[in-house]
């Protein structure tokens, strides 16, 4: 174990001074990937994880409790007005910038006017009409339109930077030197290897929400094998992300794990430009493929669970509890339906359009192969060619919506606070829904963003459910499971929606934080 044994030699070092937390021993958690980047915002990796990670380092202005409940990040507490277009926030007098300075209202207005000339990709400020430091620890926003998600999106998901350090950054993209690393949070980056994707973190001592459990974190790069065995060793105390099918040789070990539904489902999307234009047409495929079979074939072992087909899955806060449309495998009422589109069936049972066959154009990433070649198996044997291409997902992120292609399978986000879902409905990234259909579910996401109470808001996105469910955007197929390996030093569990912006995880910072 070269590498643990190196970084234990950094964080010797780095702890020389008295014990600042409950436990003096770094905690050491793996990641199979490697590299994340640089974890500061706009220079760390544009995933999950990576922003996971920074969240170590930078606080945002609302915080979240281990259940996944909002509490008081850098905001104190936060008031919202009448008519929903005006929110103020008082910040904590103790918080500090790792460098020892206030954190003000100043930095945080700052942040917003930053953020609108250098775009973040994880926090959109678009609503934001004015950001103003009434004083020192007041901070007033004001909105353009009332946002039943900003307490819980947008506030949640924004890293408040400091004005003293990135006021003169004007190329942020390119800033990565050490002083790009002065967030607010709990812990404070002091190594970053990115040849061995290993990071090394020490407590702040001043942080304002209590003391970090941990002296020091560690994040080192492992495979799945080596982690178990480090883990068993007693060398490593966290698998970040454990294979499910591993999860039994973990607990046989004696070890704990704790799994969820990722709520990141696998999917096939629609071009919504060709001749999946129609309800009928989605319908049909969705009744033609046997669901539950290319979950028994896809996961032997527990790694997924079937997919709700209403969007919000099982375990979802926003999810009412009813069942959705399941879309049994009928191959005669899909052939009903295709009849109705005008399709007919040939001597050689293949489907034709105006006496030529019908070739369905599918696409995939490698990371989907498998369910790909089952959903083509299956079309088959239902009678349609298919032309299957699986593609680099660089070249998939470059498929226009209307082109070349029919379905398209990928892998997409289901969690998190509602307010972004329009984006992964009728937004035009590859592996979005790309859809707008009548219009009917642009205008329910609208009132639900717009909504005066919770209970309103979550009136407007049952209804997003239901119609979603028979409309079908895209068809939901499996929801994979994640899973967590960890010993008793630490208490890990999944937040029921993911945690800030959604990500299925077992480590927020909530875990590593006496309050």
């Amino acid at each position: 174990m070269q590498i643990l044994r190196t970084v234990l030699l950094v964080l010797a070092t780095m702890l020389a001074s008295p014990a600042l937390a409950q436990d003096d021993k770094p905690l050491v958690i793996t990641d199979t990937r490697g590299d994340r980047g640089m974890l500061a915002p706009y220079v760390h990796a544009r995933n999950g994880i990576a922003y996971l990670y920074t969240s170590y380092i930078f606080d945002s202005l609302i915080a979240q409790n281990s259940k996944g409940e909002l509490v008081p990040g850098l905001a104190e507490s936060w008031t919202l007005s009448e008519d929903g277009l005006t929110a103020d926030l008082e910040l904590n007098p103790k918080a500090r910038w790792h460098d020892g300075q206030p954190v003000t209202a100043q930095d945080a207005a700052f942040t917003f006017s930053y953020m609108a000339q250098n775009p973040y990709p994880f926090a959109s400020i678009g609503n934001i009409e004015q950001a103003e430091a009434i004083s020192d620890h007041h901070l007033r926003l004001t909105l353009k339109k009332r946002d039943a998600g900003l307490f819980s999106g947008l506030l949640l998901a924004l890293p408040v930077l400091p004005r003293h350090i990135y006021s003169s950054q004007t190329d942020p993209g390119h800033f990565a030197s050490p002083a790009a690393a002065t967030g607010s949070g709990p812990y404070q980056l002091v190594e970053y290897d990115k040849a061995q994707g290993r990071y090394a973190l020490k407590a702040n001592p001043d942080y304002y929400r209590g003391q970090p459990v941990f002296d020091a974190v560690m994040i080192v790069t492992m495979s799945a094998d080596a982690a178990l065995q480090a883990l068993n060793n007693g060398e490593v105390d966290v698998i970040s992300y454990l294979p499910p099918e591993r999860a039994g040789d973990a607990e046989a070990a004696g070890q704990q794990v704790v799994a969820a539904r990722s709520g990141h489902v696998v999917k096939i999307g629609f071009n919504h430009e060709g001749m999946f234009a129609d309800t009928d047409m989605r319908q049909a495929l969705a009744y033609a493929l046997d669901r539950q079979a290319i979950l028994d074939i896809t996961s032997t072992r527990g790694e997924a669970a079937l997919a709700d087909t209403g969007y919000f899955q099982s375990g979802s806060p926003w999810r009412e509890n009813v069942a959705d449309p399941a879309y049994a495998h009928d191959p005669g009422h899909a052939a009903d339906l295709l009849e109705k589109q005008g399709l007919t069936r040939g001597a050689s049972e293949k489907w034709q359009r105006d006496g030529a066959p019908v070739t369905l154009r599918l696409l995939a990433d490698g990371a989907q192969a498998r369910v790909a070649q089952v959903v083509t198996d299956q079309l088959e044997a239902f009678g349609f060619t298919v032309d299957l291409r699986l593609m680099e997902q660089a070249a998939l992120q470059a498929v226009p919506a209307g082109g070349d292609y029919d379905l398209l399978i990928s892998s997409a986000s289901t969690t998190g606070d509602p307010s972004d879902i329009a984006s992964r409905v009728t937004g035009q990234s590859w592996n979005a829904d790309r859809y707008h259909g009548d219009g009917k579910l642009d205008e329910i996401l609208q009132k639900a963003g717009q909504s005066a109470t919770p209970d309103e808001r979550l009136t407007h996105l049952h209804e997003f459910q239901r119609l979603y469910a028979r409309e079908l955007p895209s068809l939901m197929l499996l929801d994979p499971v994640m899973a967590t390996a960890h010993n008793d030093r630490v208490d890990l569990s999944f937040m029921p929606d993911g945690a800030l912006i959604g990500i299925p995880t077992a480590i927020d910072k909530s875990a590593f934080v006496t309050e």
